[in-house]
């Protein structure tokens, strides 16, 4: 279901309209319900330009991200109209920022991690925390510090069958280490989660077990940066749910 506010240009409001819910359709793998709005006045819009739009949906899958719920606000979105009012495709002609939130719950989390986004970052995550303690030295009594012996950790190759479990303020990671000979090691990863900054992820205290080498591993605090084009104001972890709150770049 869409609305537009074109009173007196049926004729636009319907290939927007028509326009715009292709595009977005277009954009995601699966959505099970979708509704926008598109403020505006005439003059605006028949000059290729939207001043704000609300989009929300329920159960879409985007680059095999799963969202239970998002709720999203553009704003001085530009667009090739005249191309649009001949029959072709929505383009957007430059970047716009959106703002809103977006509901995962526990098992669509889980559904994601097979995106390439969420399993890369994950797996840097990871073998990041891992590869650290070469980098740590010891007191052996002497002058001079010596690293540990964990030169093992370089034969990580990857992550695999990765289930995480949600708690308050904190996250739980079941996995496998798969290492260069072929052979796999399952591991129980347990850490807070927050915010550094806006575009950055703390996590906090993470902790790593194994119950096969009876061998528990922790670690300083670490932060993963996402990059510029996202500002998150607030992230709620619960047990079930992981909401964000953010604006987001979107790129043409």
């Amino acid at each position: 279901m869409a609305f537009i506010q074109t009173p007196r240009q049926p004729l636009i409001g319907t290939l927007l309209t028509t326009a715009i819910q292709f595009w977005l359709r277009s954009q995601v793998d699966k959505i099970d319900h979708l509704d926008f709005k598109i403020e505006g006045s005439n003059r605006s819009l028949l000059s290729g330009y939207i001043p704000r739009v609300s989009v929300s949906a329920e159960n879409a899958v985007y680059q095999g991200l799963h969202l239970t719920q998002v709720q999203l606000q553009g704003s001085e979105i530009r667009f090739n109209l005249g191309q649009v009012l001949k029959g072709q495709p929505l383009h957007l002609l430059e970047p716009f920022f959106v703002t809103g939130s977006l509901h995962l719950n526990e098992s669509a989390l889980n559904l994601s991690l097979q995106a390439p986004l969420l399993k890369d970052a994950l797996n840097h995550f990871v073998l990041s925390l891992l590869r650290s303690m070469t980098e740590e030295s010891v007191s052996t009594g002497s002058d001079v510090p010596t690293p540990p012996d964990n030169s093992w950790v370089h034969s990580i190759q990857q992550i695999q069958d990765s289930q995480i479990t949600l708690e308050t303020d904190r996250l739980i990671l079941n996995a496998k280490l798969l290492f260069s000979t072929g052979e796999l090691l399952s591991f129980r990863l347990k850490t807070g989660l927050g915010l550094a900054s806006s575009h950055e992820l703390l996590f906090v205290e993470p902790k790593l077990e194994t119950q096969t080498l009876n061998t528990e591993l922790d670690f300083n605090d670490y932060i993963m940066d996402l990059g510029t084009d996202i500002k998150i104001q607030d992230l709620i972890l619960s047990p079930q749910c992981l909401e964000i709150n953010a604006m987001l770049k979107v790129n043409p």
